[in-house]
């Protein structure tokens, strides 16, 4: 689980710093193009997602199983919907064919942390 804790940290961190520092540049590269509301929305969005490293860190320090548990609970949640949505928008052709790289990922940490929900 700490491995799994360690891995969406690391990609939480890359994807809150870049919606807040660089929404475009990171964006961008789908095919993505953001007018100015949308970036603040972005960088709001940013701003979210990177409490996850934070929750995820004490997760990995932390030795009671229902705080561990309650972090698995909430990231699944977050993972599927997210995964949901971005296949929603991968599909209606909102990003190009870099967008399945997102889609993707995020189908991996569902599973991955679905896996340690019925464990």
């Amino acid at each position: 689980m700490n491995t799994l804790f360690l891995v969406s940290m690391i990609v939480e961190t890359i994807f809150g710093v870049g919606f807040i520092l660089a929404p475009g540049a990171l964006l961008g590269p789908m095919g993505v193009t953001l007018n100015e509301a949308a970036t603040t929305f972005a960088r709001l969005f940013g701003s979210a997602i990177i409490s996850f490293p934070v929750l995820l860190w004490f997760a990995r320090k932390s030795d009671k199983p229902e705080f561990r548990k309650g972090v698995v609970n909430s990231l699944f949640v977050y993972y599927l919907v997210s995964t949901v949505l971005l296949l929603i928008t991968q599909l209606s052709g909102q990003m190009n064919a870099m967008g399945w790289s997102v889609v993707v990922l995020h189908l991996v940490l569902t599973i991955w942390f679905g896996y340690f929900l019925v464990k």
